[in-house]
């Protein structure tokens, strides 16, 4: 963790806001959670400091963080397109907004719109990763289970689907077994995608679940990440291993994610494209 003082954590859907939470908490960072309304869960920040905004209050967003002294901004966890209504944009949104067109933005080219709207205010917007380095996930398999000819493929099939469809900015995860697709991750997030994927798989070898950031994501932004309740729904849709993109994805609450990964017997990889 490097130095520094109150960090902001603008909190999108999914389990990554929470993991991060812990590790702030773990790791002694002071922080304020801004929520998301329409996106974080309902009681993500319950007993801690924090505030609700819609996505368009960024006026109400910067006087926030002059109040609580927040020195660096996380933007973490899903944020799908939403339709105009659903921002309601105040007058620095829709500054922004005005000058790009929201139609013309896919889900990370809004992040990084409303990270430059941030950043004109003089607010500094970061990703998870310059904070907390430890995150990342590094190459290699990190259990004792290991990869064998079947998963290896399975995870070249799966990192040439991402890339395809990443280009066109759809999802960062497939769940491919004996080089069949069983499922493509959209807007519902990963954990939908393995309860969807549990009905269709296969006999023999179970699958892999490949995670990898888009070609042209910002990485500041919704890193694909990987936490103890992925190997647990995982394990739950049949699977027998997990791998996420090392260096840019986020590997939360390791010691747990290996533990449940042993005890699930599921091999655990980062995988460089």
């Amino acid at each position: 963790m490097t130095a520094g003082g109150k960090l902001g954590i603008i909190a999108g859907g999914g389990q990554a806001p929470k993991q991060l939470i812990e590790a702030c908490r773990k790791l002694g960072r002071d922080f304020f959670v801004i929520c998301l309304e329409n996106f974080a869960a309902p009681d993500l920040a319950d007993g801690l400091p924090h505030a609700w905004l819609h996505l368009g209050a960024a006026s109400k967003l910067k006087d926030l963080v002059e109040q609580e002294q927040i020195s660096e901004i996380i933007m973490l966890g899903h944020v799908r397109r939403p339709s105009l209504a659903e921002i309601r944009p105040d007058w620095l949104a829709m500054k922004v907004l005005t000058k790009i067109g929201l139609n013309s933005l896919g889900d990370d080219g809004l992040l990084t719109a409303i990270a430059k709207a941030f950043e004109a205010e003089g607010l500094r917007v970061i990703g998870a990763h310059e904070v907390f380095r430890d995150l990342l996930m590094p190459a290699g398999v990190l259990t004792e289970r290991q990869l064998d000819a079947v998963a290896e493929a399975d995870i070249a099939r799966g990192i040439a689907v991402l890339q395809a469809l990443g280009q066109v900015d759809i999802g960062q995860a497939v769940v491919v077994q004996q080089g069949i697709v069983l499922g493509v991750e959209a807007i519902e997030g990963t954990a939908a995608l393995l309860q969807r994927v549990s009905s269709l798989r296969r006999e023999g070898p179970g699958g892999v679940l490949v995670k990898m950031a888009k070609p042209q994501q910002d990485n500041r932004f919704d890193l694909p990440t990987i936490g103890p309740d992925t190997i647990q729904q995982a394990a739950a849709a049949g699977l027998r291993g997990v791998a996420l993109e090392a260096g840019r994805g986020l590997l939360l609450d390791r010691e747990n994610v290996l533990a449940a990964a042993a005890k699930q017997a599921i091999f655990v990889v980062g995988i460089t494209p």
